[in-house]
């Protein structure tokens, strides 16, 4: 295999498996309580080599004895674990009030939220922490023995600031379940995912469309797999160095966040009848399933969040038209900066120029339809809420190119006006 393959195999799997660990609650927790480990055993090492004279004289200093080392050591273990169980009480019920107010879809937002990640991992850690340094401790305070005093007093440190994240998580979890806190990080996620994704680095891109007429007389192959799920990635790299290396053409015939059924075609290969195996086998590679959509390569999953959020605000069970507006607001800013992008084309080229690769991607017309053509379906019965969707088609009308995109507007316009007309006949 290349080196270029394996590169972007290993970079294509490593965002998938980066993604996973961001959006789970055990990872940073697991790496901080490794650390507490480290931590425990190498200051009780620093304890074990200091003189206890010179440790006597260190003024913030534990100086209590072995008895009560035990005491304040196992006190602060069980304080950690109740503090924690409070963290994950209050963090699940943020997740319960989230998944059925916004979507189950907002719930990666909070699994990821490096705070409760954190304020988890420092309970734990410190918990681990005091459990390592109390079975240091040897005697009682009679016959004296070897109290670690400061392995204690950073014990107790890690206590008081364990005390202010959770006055701090308190306030936070507050904040995140807040209607428009939860409509600003899809936003601004969806702003970053913009900025990634288009236009594509990948190949040389353009605006002409794609025109398979020169292709139809070749032989060509069909590319089925046996997975099935939801497409999470292409490996386009790899796709770009096997259709070079063999000199074909591959046109995909699906896109990240598609649904796949086993068996069905992912790719056809222009200008080859037969691929030896191995070439196959990169081929199938390059395209990454599981069981759910998630946002690395697919912009329609950000946009599906805002209208999933807007469309739930609108339901008679929650009647929240100005959550709605607020996301419809925050809507018209995220297509209007796709808008503004420069269009990524369908057509990859290899170094020479040659044609490599044709990859489908999602257009601003079909964004809108998504986002503009489902809110509208809901939000026939509020005035206020089609004033909305109307102003998300007047902020993208001055970026939009090309008459499909024009086409679009217009047919979205016309839709909004006949259903409004048509509340307004029933009322």
């Amino acid at each position: 295999m290349p080196s270029s393959m394996k590169k972007g195999q290993m970079h294509a799997r490593f965002d998938r498996w980066l993604d996973q660990l961001r959006t789970g609650f055990w990872f940073m927790p697991s790496m901080m309580l490794l650390l507490a480990s480290a931590l425990a055993l190498v200051l009780l090492n620093v304890d074990q080599r200091f003189d206890p004279g010179i440790k006597s004289s260190i003024e913030w200093a534990y100086s209590g004895g072995p008895e009560g080392a035990r005491s304040l050591l196992s006190t602060i273990a069980g304080s950690m674990i109740t503090a924690a169980s409070v963290t994950f009480s209050l963090a699940s019920v943020a997740l319960s009030i989230a998944s059925q107010q916004y979507g189950s879809r907002v719930l990666r937002n909070f699994m990821r939220d490096r705070i409760t990640q954190i304020l988890l991992g420092t309970f734990v850690s410190t918990f681990i922490y005091s459990v390592l340094v109390v079975r240091a401790i040897r005697g009682s305070d009679v016959s004296g023995g070897f109290v670690p005093a400061i392995s204690v007093t950073v014990a107790i440190a890690l206590s008081l600031i364990s005390l202010v994240l959770l006055v701090f998580f308190v306030h936070h979890v507050s904040t995140s379940i807040q209607a428009s806190h939860i409509v600003l990080v899809i936003a601004q996620d969806l702003h970053d995912a913009t900025l990634k994704l288009y236009p594509s680095k990948t190949g040389e891109s353009g605006d002409e469309p794609p025109s398979l007429d020169d292709f139809h007389e070749r032989a060509s192959m069909s590319v089925a797999l046996v997975d099935s799920g939801y497409l999470q990635s292409i490996d386009l790299d790899k796709l770009l160095a096997v259709a070079t290396s063999k000199g074909v053409v591959i046109e995909l015939t699906i896109k990240p966040g598609d649904h796949f059924v086993s068996g069905g075609e992912v790719a056809r290969v222009w200008g080859a009848a037969f691929l030896p195996e191995l070439e196959l086998k990169h081929i199938i590679g390059a395209f990454l399933f599981g069981g759910e959509r998630t946002p690395a390569q697919d912009i329609r999953y950000q946009f599906q969040q805002l209208t999933d959020v807007v469309v739930r605000a609108l339901s008679p069970g929650i009647n929240d038209p100005f959550t709605a507006i607020n996301g419809i607001d925050e809507l018209a800013s995220g297509v209007s900066q796709l808008a503004r992008r420069p269009r990524v084309a369908e057509k990859r080229h290899d170094e020479t120029g040659a044609l490599r690769l044709i990859v489908p991607r999602p257009q601003i017309t079909e964004i809108l339809e998504d986002t503009v053509g489902h809110i509208a379906i809901y939000a026939a019965a509020d005035r206020f809420v089609m004033a909305g969707l109307h102003r998300v088609l007047d902020a993208v009308k001055p970026d939009l190119r090309g008459d499909r995109e024009l086409s679009t507007l217009t047919t979205l316009r016309g839709e909004l006006g006949r259903r409004g007309e048509a509340n307004t006949g029933m009322l």
